[in-house]
């Protein structure tokens, strides 16, 4: 049986493991803005029109905000430590107001599924993660896929 939505919000750690997941590996790895007018970013001069791409897989590997940016710490996304973190320094669903309006709706897919085959499954990838290469196209996925081996649990009633 799949877990109720009420049952769905206490997962607040497998909420972290997802939150850590997309900032590692991003669906969408990066996103193109339309500059509406002459800005300033850094020491450079942008003016009106210009098409300005915003790199989420880079921008979630910031040293500064993500310290050992290349480790997978689900704890990272716990409330205290996140709570002074800018809201632009993760943005697996876009930000500001062309952020995703399904963003909700996708988290709680995701703890429906990944909560239901984890219950099932034990998962073992069969690409170390140094091996792993990324093709980063209009979405971020395995070059050649990502072998795994799925162990089934011993079901409990």
């Amino acid at each position: 049986e799949n877990p109720v939505k009420e049952q769905l919000k206490e997962l607040k750690f497998l909420e972290c493991c997802i939150k850590e997941a997309l900032r590692l590996f991003p669906s969408v790895p990066y996103i193109a803005r339309k500059t509406g007018k002459s800005m300033v970013i850094g020491s450079h001069q942008i003016p009106p029109a210009t098409i300005v791409i915003i790199m989420a897989y880079c921008l979630h590997r910031d040293k500064d905000q993500f310290p050992d940016p290349d480790k997978f710490d689900p704890s990272r996304f716990l409330p205290e430590a996140s709570a002074h973190r800018s809201p632009y320094a993760y943005i697996p669903f876009s930000a500001g107001p062309r952020n995703c309006i399904g963003q909700k709706f996708a988290m709680l897919e995701l703890k429906v599924i990944v909560s239901s085959v984890l219950r099932r499954y034990k998962i073992t990838a069969l690409c170390p993660y140094d091996d792993l290469q990324l093709l980063g196209e209009l979405i971020l996925r395995p070059l050649n896929g990502l072998p795994v081996t799925l162990t089934a649990r011993p079901h409990i009633s």
